[in-house]
């Protein structure tokens, strides 16, 4: 959870305090009604963060399931 935390406030400074203001500047035709689109960016990224951890931890949970049964396998 923590890591979902830190990346969506990461994209959040980056996207829109950082990034928005240079893409003004770089972009200064373009509209700017954008800022939905960018929280929506900002929502996915710690969406993926989230689900990466997730996957993550049921991983290590099986590797440490496989490696307990291997184990009880070899005793016997």
């Amino acid at each position: 959870m923590k890591s979902v935390l830190i990346t969506m406030v990461f994209f959040h400074v980056f996207v829109l305090w950082q990034g928005y203001p240079l893409a003004n500047l770089l972009f200064p035709w373009a509209e700017s009604n954008l800022k939905p689109i960018y929280l929506g960016i900002v929502f996915l990224s710690g969406l993926i963060v989230g689900c990466t951890v997730y996957l993550a931890e049921q991983i290590r949970e099986l590797k440490s399931e496989r490696k307990e049964e291997k184990a009880e396998t070899a005793a016997k």
